[in-house]
């Protein structure tokens, strides 16, 4: 794992609205012409992580027909393979639209901690929600 890129990837998050977060969301990162960034639009957090990236986003990661392969980039970028635990924790589309929430799984990993098991998912907002036993919910008195 590449943890100068999760580093960040988290100090980006940090400064993005957290009303802009929507993991269910893929958006896609360029124009029509897809050489034009366009910022401030609603997306996953690796969506909104390109940005850290763009060249080689365009270059190598683009397709005119389909936008951004996230899940190729990320493995280039992070070298999280996208079907492990590790990357489903940090990024699946089950995880919370809660900025917060990403920021206390990204330091969970930082902090040199594996990918947590998922101790319950549960119907949440029109979507299953993962819960993982990482300590968030307990430490902010919130019931799962």
């Amino acid at each position: 794992m590449n943890i100068k890129n999760l580093k960040r990837i988290r100090e980006h998050i940090a400064k993005v609205d957290g009303s802009m977060i929507k993991m269910e969301c893929f958006r896609d990162d360029y124009g029509p012409d897809k050489e034009t960034p366009i910022c401030k639009s609603v997306g996953c957090i690796l969506g909104h992580a390109t940005i850290l990236d763009k060249e080689n986003v365009t270059d190598n990661f683009t397709s005119s027909i389909s936008g951004i392969n996230f899940g190729s980039w990320s493995t280039d970028f992070l070298g999280i393979y996208t079907g492990s635990a590790l990357w489903s924790y940090l990024f699946g589309y089950q995880n919370l639209d809660i900025k917060e929430y990403h920021l206390h799984r990204m330091d969970y990993i930082l902090a040199g901690n594996k990918a947590p098991n998922i101790i319950k998912t549960a119907y949440y907002n029109y979507r299953y929600i993962r819960h993982y036993d990482d300590g968030y919910f307990i430490t902010k008195g919130l019931e799962i």
